[in-house]
């Protein structure tokens, strides 16, 4: 039985460029022997949409636009479960993987019957653990979670997706393409009895938030998105923790905001998230 599909997700940076294909590269002996597969989903604006071939391991698809992280990770779910993969694991053009990663994956695979809907490796980016984490009643994550902790949420990249569980809840949320949509998919997780584990390996991340490498209108369409989910998702407590949270956050990054002018905009897709939010959740999106 086939096992292990990688989705790695690209965006204005070519395969080369990527460091997460030139680690995926030097385990290609380790892959293969594991029956494991890459497929690179290029989401660079301008480039010719087609698909093609790399190596016996790695296709590689351009779509041509930049539809984001939901569509292209559906893309791969659709694909893995046509070809009877069992996991998917997630990956953007960032990420580290080395060849402890690939043998922990063997836990995974041992466990394949079990109803644990993702399995996520601890993170560092730029020195700081970032995943997985557990939050308070307010929303404020902790990222030294206890091995007992019920409810264990973490990024997109690196977590090692249940193809079963990705087909019980209908697929990728298309709403949150770009940013929370790790959150949107550990809270799915939480919400239909699938177990989230912890794999206990340690890889590397460059998340741009952590690095400080972050546009204004990247932070601003973060801002959007996480007060919309906080608002769909969490109950009172966690959606003002969130609220003071990420204003907070652009206070803290004045410098990237540029300004008193600018961080009006940046609080104002806070409060077009938080309307965005109160729709989707009396509309039943949630």
């Amino acid at each position: 039985m086939k096992q292990f599909m990688f989705v790695v997700v690209l965006y204005e940076m070519s395969m080369l460029e990527s460091a997460t294909l030139r680690s995926l590269s030097e385990q290609s002996a380790l892959m293969s022997d594991r029956r494991m597969r890459v497929v690179v989903i290029d989401n660079t604006p301008g480039k010719k949409p087609g698909a093609l071939t790399i190596d016996s391991i790695t296709g590689y698809i351009s779509t041509g636009e930049n539809l984001g992280l939901a569509n292209a990770y559906q893309l791969a779910f659709q694909m893995a479960k046509a070809d009877e993969f069992r996991f998917l694991v997630l990956l953007d053009q960032d990420s580290e993987v080395d060849s402890s990663f690939i043998a922990a994956l063997d836990v995974v695979a041992r466990e394949h019957a079990a109803s644990v809907g993702i399995w996520c490796p601890d993170i560092v980016s730029s020195g700081r653990r970032i995943s997985p984490y557990s939050s308070n009643v307010f929303g404020w994550p902790n990222y030294s979670p206890s091995h007992n902790s019920r409810r264990l949420f973490g990024i997109s990249s690196f977590s090692v997706v249940n193809i079963r569980f990705i087909d019980a809840i209908g697929g990728f949320d298309q709403f949150y393409w770009l940013d929370c949509l790790d959150s949107w998919l550990y809270e799915k997780a939480h919400q239909h009895s699938w177990a989230v584990m912890r794999l206990h390996i340690t890889v590397k991340h460059d998340l741009s938030l952590v690095s400080g490498k972050i546009s204004l209108a990247r932070m601003k369409n973060i801002a959007f998105y996480e007060s919309c989910f906080v608002i769909e998702y969490g109950p009172i407590g966690r959606v003002a923790g969130t609220i003071l949270r990420l204003a907070l956050r652009g206070l803290k990054r004045w410098r990237t905001v540029g300004g008193v002018r600018n961080y009006g905009s940046y609080l104002r897709e806070i409060w077009k998230g938080i309307r965005v939010g109160l729709q989707r959740k009396e509309n039943g999106a949630a």
